[in-house]
């Protein structure tokens, strides 16, 4: 295994993404030295029990949809669950924490021997982060992704706030790359389409698509019984992010106010801001990284039901 210093050699200087702490490329994949630390942790002391369930996610993708859809799942179909906390009080990243930060990072926040059944995480790790058992103990593991184009634009926007001042057509360029953080992109889609026989993969545009069908899918995979209805009402992207407005100046760990986590939450965004061309370049590209694997662009245009 790599030690730090050697993970050191590994930083790209050139990326301006890095706007928010410097990368590391760390078997394919570029992350913090923090989080590749944490990572190392949680595959040493982290043994999911079959009752875990584990939300995994590029960033992006829609991480705080699944919390919430995920969240309230739980809470309607068990009170005593340790999701049970109301999502008109708190927003989805204050219920469901994440592996690498609030229970394995630096400076843990949570202690996992005193979170009750069933415990929910999320991770933006690539499954190759995450411990062998995590296949074989039984814990349920999602995994969302979205179309890379969306994917890109709503990353690039996010950064922008934080200060990137890079233009969209060199982001772009350091997205196909992969030099963004937790990139590449494609790799790590695949590495949970690959392990679908354990992994259930949803798509965001499945969930625009048809919310009631996905959210039925998702319920059944946890072996929930609800009222699918209600879910789909309560997680709406509107009701969420007018709660996170109503929080007023809550800060995630990462530094984000709450209402940050929400901009349009739309499909198709990327017409605005990609052009043709760019858009030849990343069908090309998913072309050539997900060749053989059974996945391609045209998952992003399925609904649910089919």
């Amino acid at each position: 295994m790599d030690t730090p210093q050697q993970k050191e050699d590994k930083i790209s200087p050139q990326a301006k993404w890095w706007v928010d702490g410097q990368r590391i490329r760390y078997k394919g994949f570029w992350f913090k030295l923090e989080f590749i630390t944490a990572s190392e942790a949680i595959r040493a002391h982290y043994t999911p029990l079959p009752s875990d369930i584990i939300l995994a996610s590029f960033p992006k993708t829609g991480t705080t949809w699944l919390k919430a859809l995920t969240s309230s799942i739980l809470r309607h179909s068990s009170p005593l669950s340790s999701s049970s906390k109301d999502l008109d009080y708190l927003n989805p990243h204050e219920i469901v924490p994440f592996l690498e930060i609030e229970i394995f990072g630096e400076n843990p926040s949570k202690d996992i021997t005193e979170i009750s059944c069933p415990s929910v995480f999320s991770t933006h790790l690539p499954l190759s982060f995450l411990p062998e058992t995590v296949k074989t103990s039984g814990c349920r593991v999602i995994y969302i992704t979205r179309h890379p184009a969306d994917t890109f634009v709503s990353l690039w926007h996010l950064y922008n706030k934080f200060g990137t001042e890079i233009s969209i057509r060199q982001a772009f360029d350091e997205f196909c790359k992969g030099l963004v953080p937790a990139g590449p992109y494609f790799e790590h889609v695949l590495e949970f389409w690959e392990a679908r026989d354990r992994v259930m993969f949803v798509t965001y545009e499945d969930l625009k698509a048809n919310p009631e069908e996905t959210v039925r899918r998702i319920a059944e995979f946890l072996g929930c019984k609800i009222i699918v209805e209600k879910i789909v009402k309560e997680c709406s992207f509107e009701k969420l992010k007018n709660t996170s407005k109503e929080r007023g100046e809550g800060v995630h760990w990462s530094g984000t106010k709450y209402d940050m986590f929400f901009r349009k939450g739309v499909v198709g965004d990327w017409k605005n801001h990609l052009t043709q061309e760019m858009m030849k370049e990343l069908e090309d590209l998913a072309d050539l990284k997900w060749r053989g694997s059974g996945l391609d662009l045209n998952i992003f245009n399925r609904s649910a039901s089919q």
